[in-house]
Order: C-alpha cells, then sequence, then structure tokens
C-alpha cells in the first residue's frame, strides 16, 4: 500500500501535475467498469519481471502495476487526467506479457488502454494525430492518395539519403530504414475473388493496411499458399483497417466506426474463415472488437477469424513445397499478438521446419518484444530501438541467414534494427518463404 501511494504522490508532484490535480468529483465511464478489476490487483511484482520497457528503464510507472495504481487514484479522486498521466499510459507495448503472468487475472493491457481511451475522450490528442486517425484511415478516398505520396518520398528521397547518412538534420538515433509503399495497394492489383478449380474451401483475406500497402508480398503468398490448396479466396475491396492504430491510441469513436464498418461487409459473406496475415488485425478482430463493441453478435465473425500459419497446418497438406535453391539458416521471432494474444506458437515452428532446405534454428527469447508495437515505435522511437537491442543480439547469436515473423510491424522493426546494427538477415513473413 505504501508503494502504491508513493506512486500516486509521484504523479501529482511531478511537472504538468498543477495544484488542483486532487478531485473527488470526477466521474470517467470508461475506465469505471474496471474498478474492480484494478482492486485485484496485488502488487506482486509477476508483471514487473516479463515488462519489456521496465527491463529497459527500470521505472516502476512503466510497470503494469504501477500503471494500474495510477488508474486507480484516478478512478479514486486523487489524480486527474494529466499529461503525464498520458504519457506513462503511452509507454506500454501491450506485449500482453503482464496478462499471460498475472496471478490474479487480471487484462492490464486492456485496462491501460481504456484508460488511453478516457484520456482522448476528455482531453483529446494532437492535431496531426487526430486528423490521421478521424479523417485518414475512416477514408480510403484519403488513405490511398496520401499512402501512395508518402511512398514516393520514402523510396526516392528519404530512404536513399538515409542509407548514404546524408540526413544531417536527423540525429543518428533518430534514422530508421521505412520500407517502400506500394503505389496501388494490394486489393487494387488482385481480383475480389480468386477462384480454383474444385475448391475445398472458401475463405476471405483480411488483408490489414501493412499488407495491403506494404508488405504486398506477404499478400501474393498467402494468396498463392491458399490457391495450391485449393481454396477459394474473397478479397473484399471495401474491407477497412481493423482499427488497432486508433484502439491503441484511445481513438475508439474510430475504432467503433471501422470494426462496425467491417463486420458490415464480413456479414454479408459465405465463408469458411477468415484469414489474417497479421498478428495485430487477429487480435483486433478475435478480442479488439469484443472489448469495443460488447457482445453485440459478434461471435459468428470473432469464431472465424483465423491466422494463416493456423489455418495451414490445419487444413493444408503439402507444406513442404519449396523452389529449389541452396540450404538456408531459418530462425523465427514470436510477434506478441500472435503468440501471447492467439496462441500460435507451434503452427509456424512446424511450417519452418517441414520446408525443404530450411535448417530450422531457435534463438533465445523468440518471444521477446521486439519493441516494435505499432504506435509505440513511432512515440517513444528510442525506447523502442533500446527494447529491440536484445532481439538483434539473438538474431545475430543463431547466425541466422533469415529471420521469420508473422507480424508486418514486426518486420518494419527488425528489418530497421537488423540495419542500423550492419547485419546482412534478410526479414521474412513465415509464408514468404512457404512459397518462395
Amino acid at each position: 500500500m505504501a508503494a502504491q501511494r508513493g506512486l500516486k504522490i509521484a504523479e501529482a508532484s511531478r511537472p504538468g501535475c498543477q495544484a488542483g490535480c486532487l478531485t473527488n468529483n470526477k466521474m470517467y465511464e470508461i475506465i469505471e467498469k474496471y474498478r474492480d478489476e484494478v482492486s485485484r490487483c496485488v502488487r506482486c511484482g509477476s508483471c514487473q519481471a516479463v515488462c519489456p520497457t521496465y527491463a529497459v528503464t527500470g521505472d516502476e510507472s512503466m510497470v503494469a502495476r504501477g500503471k494500474l495504481s495510477l488508474i486507480e487514484a484516478v478512478l479514486d479522486g486523487e489524480l486527474e487526467l494529466t499529461a503525464n498521466f498520458k504519457e506513462r499510459m503511452s509507454k506500454c507495448t501491450s506485449c500482453l506479457g503482464c496478462v499471460e503472468n498475472c496471478p490474479s487475472g487480471i487484462d492490464p493491457v486492456e485496462i491501460i488502454n481504456a484508460a488511453r481511451g478516457q484520456f482522448f475522450k476528455d482531453r483529446g490528442s494532437d492535431l496531426a494525430s487526430r486528423f490521421i486517425l478521424q479523417y485518414i484511415i475512416r477514408n480510403k478516398r484519403l488513405l490511398y492518395p496520401t499512402a501512395k505520396m508518402l511512398g514516393m518520398l520514402v523510396k526516392h528521397i528519404y530512404n536513399p539519403l538515409m542509407k548514404r547518412r546524408s540526413l544531417p538534420f536527423l540525429k543518428e538515433r533518430i534514422n530508421r530504414l521505412i520500407p517502400n509503399i506500394g503505389e496501388n495497394n494490394l486489393r487494387k492489383r488482385i481480383p475480389e475473388i480468386v477462384e480454383v478449380k474444385n475448391p475445398r474451401m472458401r475463405v476471405a483475406f483480411f488483408t490489414g493496411c501493412m499488407i495491403d500497402l506494404v508488405y504486398q508480398d506477404t499478400g501474393i503468398s498467402i494468396i498463392d499458399i491458399l490457391k495450391r490448396g485449393r481454396i477459394e479466396l474473397v478479397i473484399p475491396r471495401g474491407q477497412f483497417c481493423c482499427g488497432a492504430p486508433a484502439y491503441y491510441f484511445g481513438d475508439r469513436d474510430t475504432a467503433i466506426f471501422l470494426a462496425e464498418k467491417n463486420l458490415d461487409i464480413y456479414d454479408s459473406l459465405e465463408v469458411d474463415a477468415i484469414i489474417t496475415g497479421c498478428a495485430t488485425c487477429g487480435r483486433m478482430l478475435k478480442d479488439g472488437y469484443r472489448v469495443i463493441l460488447g457482445d453485440k453478435g459478434i461471435d459468428a465473425f470473432t469464431s472465424k477469424v483465423i491466422d494463416i500459419h493456423k489455418f495451414i497446418i490445419d487444413n493444408i497438406d503439402h507444406i513442404s513445397e519449396r523452389s529449389k535453391g541452396k540450404r538456408v539458416k531459418v530462425t523465427y521471432h514470436d510477434p506478441c499478438h500472435l503468440s501471447r494474444g492467439q496462441g500460435v506458437r507451434k503452427h509456424p515452428r512446424e511450417i519452418l521446419k517441414a520446408i525443404e532446405g530450411v535448417e530450422y534454428i531457435e534463438m533465445e527469447g523468440a518471444d521477446n518484444c521486439c519493441g516494435g508495437a505499432g504506435v509505440f515505435n513511432i512515440k517513444h522511437y528510442d525506447l523502442s530501438l533500446s527494447i529491440a537491442e536484445q532481439k538483434m543480439n539473438s538474431i545475430k547469436k543463431t547466425g541466422a541467414d533469415i529471420v521469420v515473423t508473422g507480424c508486418p510491424s514486426c518486420q518494419m522493426q527488425l528489418s530497421n534494427i537488423l540495419y542500423r546494427a550492419g547485419l546482412n538477415i534478410r526479414v521474412m513473413h513465415t509464408v514468404q518463404l512457404l512459397s518462395a
């Protein structure tokens, strides 16, 4: 209890918490429903042992128990939603390590996201973030031209100059390798229905934004694998962003808007499954929608969502087929939202071990967070790099030629840290190696 109160007092005394932070008459409806769950936290420290942000900072407010203590102080009227409060809530990678290890069965990540949502609702956000979330992501007529313009800048200006170290206005710690964005989105390049002869199943493919706009080769590989398995594919062109960026940032209205749009589209499809190739999209569709929408009859949708790794193992034979080539050493990084978020751990390894010409090497701490974490990587890049250092060293120790993963955000983070370390190690999605 003393440690708990110490955290609250420390928050109240930090710059940005003016006199009058203590109040007793505010109601915070988004986090109020978590009051009982917050009170169940016994401050045991199990979350501390697995928290990637605490591991590199040693700051108690980074740990789930520290954040829950601050949230409880807000609920008790002892703190307000200050800028410092927002900063602490934002420094969470949502890796789910605390969820997996909590002896009280609490979901701190869901509560922390609720606190972000409460702040966004009550205090708003900066103009740029609000514009991107509420205008660009919601409107595909703005999203695609914006992505194309950014893609041209990245491909023809930023990356060439950055690789030549010709960006003197950027600090070395800020320089990053950004993947090229396709000139056309994937869903525009392929038919909405990919037919096969004598189909065994009919599935839908939720591409997500990163596969649709950036990692299009991953999408092509998924389509190729499903076609070879005689599976008919529906790829709705009208699908929206899954809503994860908005949800994790705190913009629940946008997340709900996107979720309802996607549910309307997919509810009209007669398919056996909804395939995802992005760990975060998969978790958002399966669990995030339930959090923001409640139980509004979405079981029929969420029960069909399945990650491509699990789908391949459960439904496709002859996964060892691969074009002939030299033997390669491969290691695998577990995305947090795939391993802890969806329980998909063994399936990628089974696939890799079955591929002809692949020597699989398990890395140390394969399921440790890489620090990518979407919005977190943008808002806290230095902290993201510090978290990634251990992952980079683990990959290096394996001596692998290729590191594969099942999340575009992780792909981007791993490519960047390996490039910065001067390591010539390719980063791929598992399906790319399978269809090579």
